[in-house]
């Protein structure tokens, strides 16, 4: 039961991330513009993104820092979990994050892509070694996955076919020291039916999806995400990201970290 129930964990994790604030499995969809594409600065500093170049200016700006530490809460107060890290972008992602989750809590971890778990007490404090290719374990699709997930655009080069509108709302805000605009990007999930089949085969029985899903984002001129927002189907989510550049180092286990799949007692 307590394997089968931190193999879900991730699964979950996904799930509640098809979304773009978290990125996103790969698929047949639209690329962004170019990243050449830069939005039109205002004269306080901030800047104005449209349809055709905030997918590219966000792709851009991740790629060029490289690096960033994140947190995402799902629901009220983190009431339906949270994740923490770090990621590193690049041709082999790295990252390491704490999952927190139905009452349990994981550390994933992929470094030179060899994927890495901690179930905490259930593996002696230890991680697991996972090969997100080896169909034999438990863990490797969300290891696979997640891999796949380490996306510059933030999940919305999936999407860009699918945006209906970007909207700037309000004035500027300063986040330390930087000026940084609201957005809503509004996103009709039905334009992109491979994504629309999955969310739609994990609701409840009588729910459908909204014509249109809004999120909330928070972009620097350079076409950073302090932060993005969103609440669906009662959904609550919050996403932030940081330290663009230097975010924490992300190193595999040390030998004497890893354990077997033995220790989980089947």
């Amino acid at each position: 039961m307590l394997l089968r129930r931190a193999v879900v964990v991730p699964s979950l994790v996904a799930l509640l991330c098809v979304l773009p604030a978290c990125g996103s499995t790969p698929a047949d969809v639209a690329a962004s513009p170019s990243a050449t594409a830069a939005a039109t600065p205002t004269p306080d500093g901030a800047a104005t993104f449209t349809t055709d170049d905030l997918v590219a200016a966000i792709t851009d700006a991740y790629s060029t820092a490289g690096s960033y530490d994140f947190t995402l809460v799902l629901g009220t107060d983190g009431a339906l979990g949270e994740v923490a890290g770090s990621m590193h972008l690049g041709d082999v992602p790295a990252y390491d994050m704490t999952v927190t989750m139905m009452g349990m809590e994981m550390r994933m971890r992929a470094v030179d892509g060899q994927g890495y778990v901690s179930l905490g007490e259930l593996t002696g404090g230890k991680f697991l070694a996972v090969d997100p290719a080896d169909t034999s374990n438990p863990f490797a699709a969300s290891f696979a996955s997640s891999m796949d997930q380490a996306d510059p655009s933030m999940g919305l080069k999936e999407h860009q076919a699918a945006i209906v509108s970007v909207t700037a709302v309000g004035e500027p805000t300063d986040v330390d020291g930087v000026q940084a605009q609201t957005y809503e990007v509004v996103v009709d999930p039905r334009k992109m039916p491979e994504r629309m089949a999955e969310l739609e085969s994990n609701l409840p029985p009588g729910q459908e999806l909204p014509e249109t899903l809004t999120y909330t984002y928070l972009i620097t001129a350079d076409g950073l995400v302090p932060e993005v927002s969103y609440e669906i189907l009662g959904i609550e989510g919050r996403m932030t990201t940081s330290n663009w550049g230097a975010a924490a180092p992300v190193t595999a286990p040390g030998a004497d970290e890893i354990t077997t799949q033995e220790a989980l007692g089947g």
